[in-house]
Order: structure tokens, then sequence, then C-alpha cells
């Protein structure tokens, strides 16, 4: 079997991963080999595979979800519906920020580059509490399109994530949205779903500490 094809990153709480598709424990396994001969501290699998045998410890893993915005539900049109949640000013968006947002949570990389090299028309949305961003969610307003909400570890709670979830909701200007998460737990899909929201992929994730 040709070797898996494997994506070499830095996690949010910035530790060395390697990251691949898995189908079987043989790719798991060829995940493994090149991990270590990189000199990885994390390996995350993506797969429905059971990697436990392999060492492999199960983690919430990627999530779409679909549903209507929350203009089609009768929400507010701009999804700032208090002051509580603005768009990020440029200036306030900062690695250190988005890697706050998501330390810890399985699926989440540091970014190779700052700033971003992002599309277009994209927005990130960000609660604040005592004046400064605590929570950020990225969102394309045009395609309807939402990335799962990050908050960071003292503001880690489910008001905050519904409050940015449903401001992200009401700012799309399209009548249906994507969300797209990693790492997210059952309390968090249960927000998404008393906000309408409905699974329609789930890939589990899989993660093995290799310096432990």
């Amino acid at each position: 079997m040709a070797p898996v094809s494997v994506v070499f990153s830095v996690s949010a709480d910035g530790r060395a991963v390697a990251e691949a598709l898995i189908e079987n424990p043989a790719e798991a396994e060829s995940l493994l080999a090149q991990a270590r001969a990189a000199g990885s501290e994390l390996a995350w699998a993506h797969s429905a595979a059971d990697l436990a045998p392999l060492g492999f410890a199960s983690s919430w893993g990627f999530r779409r979800l679909e549903g209507h915005s929350g203009g089609a539900r009768g929400g507010g049109a701009d999804g700032t519906a208090g002051q509580d949640v603005t768009p990020l000013a440029a200036g306030d968006e900062t690695a250190e920020l988005w890697a706050q947002a998501f330390s810890g949570q399985w699926g989440h990389k540091t970014p190779s580059q700052w700033p971003l090299d992002l599309p277009a028309g994209l927005t990130t949305l960000a609660l604040r509490r005592d004046g400064r961003p605590v929570g950020v969610c990225r969102i394309d307003p045009a395609t309807g399109l939402i990335d799962g909400p990050g908050l960071v570890e003292d503001h880690r709670d489910a008001a905050g994530y519904q409050r940015l979830l449903e401001a992200a909701l009401a700012a799309v200007r399209t009548p249906s949205v994507t969300v797209e998460s990693w790492g997210d737990d059952p309390d968090r899909v249960g927000i998404c779903e008393r906000l309408g929201l409905t699974t329609v992929e789930y890939v589990p994730g899989w993660e093995l500490d290799l310096h432990s």
C-alpha cells in the first residue's frame, strides 16, 4: 500500500501535528511512521475506522451542519443585535487571538502565515466581554458558510458559543447556511440543533500523543 498523504502543521496550542484522512488501520500505521520520522508531537486522523488498537484516543471530529439563516427565521439583519458581538477590526484580528480561541481543540491549527490570505468578502465576528474580544467566528455572508465559533479558555461557555453562532446565522445573506466545525463536543452540537441546524456529515477524529 502506498504511503498515506500527510499534512504537517502546528496545532492551535503550538504542537507539531501530522494529520491525514484514514480509511483503515494500515493507513493509520503509515501516518504514524511519517509522523515519527518528522518529529511530530501529535498525530491526528480523520477516520470512521476504529484506531484505538493502535493507541489513538477518540476525539470529536469534523462536522458539517446545514439549516436556515437567522434572517430566514426572523432574526436580525446584521448579526450584531447587541453590542457584545461586532465585526472584528483588522487591527484586533491577530494570530494569538485565533490560537487562544481554539487552543486544545482537535483539528484547529496555528496559521502558517499572518495575516491570512483570505478570499474577499469574508467577515470575522467577535464576542466582546469587558471591552475585549474573547471569541471569534468567521463567516462568508454571500455563500452562507460559517466556521464554528471559538472562545478563549476563560470564556469558553455555552452562552458565548450560542451568542456568536446566533449572530453569524443572522449576518449571512443567504436563505440557508452551512456550518463547519472541528472538535466541537455534544454540548455545542446541541446548541446548533436548538438553533435549527442538522448534521449532514460527520467524520470522527482520533489523536495520538507521540511524546506522552
